[in-house]
């Protein structure tokens, strides 16, 4: 029996065999980026407004007779389509710039008060068909979802 031209017909049917594999994989796999990216933003958004409820609740005065700054003075979390950060004094704190393929949607202004709750909302960040929601519910916890709240 004449084995020449085994192996490269062997060879040949594996290499099909890998391909159509890959064929299907990677799709799925470059997707696969997009969405740990997007994970990773929600997740410090979510961090920094912890940071920020944290921060309002240790600056506000906590009895009538100890007054505490002026208005200006407060820290304020602000949230645009490029980024989001904390202003204090009219000056940024913090600044950070989303990428360009991720879109933040929110409808309100983040409200947190010196108890530590908050006005409840929610934040979606979107790249591509990839969304996140963070979610702040009325005792002020921060949490990231797939799914967006119940109302």
């Amino acid at each position: 029996m004449d084995k020449r031209g085994e192996g490269v017909a062997e060879l040949l049917i594996a290499l099909l065999i890998v391909s159509v594999f890959a064929a299907f994989a990677v799709p799925r796999l470059w997707g696969f980026g997009t969405a740990l990216r997007l994970d990773g933003e929600a997740a410090q958004l979510a961090s920094e407004l912890m940071r920020y409820r944290e921060t309002v609740i240790t600056r506000q005065p906590i009895h009538r007779d100890f007054p505490g700054a002026g208005e200006e003075a407060q820290p304020k979390f602000e949230l645009n389509a490029d980024g989001y950060g904390t202003r204090e004094n009219g000056k940024d704190v913090f600044w950070h710039p989303l990428p360009k393929d991720v879109e933040l949607i929110c409808n309100s202004d983040v409200d947190f008060r010196m108890t530590g709750d908050a006005q409840p909302m929610t934040i979606m960040l979107q790249a591509g068909k990839e969304v996140r929601y963070v979610i702040i519910d009325v005792v002020g916890r921060v949490r990231v979802s797939l799914t967006p709240p119940q109302e």
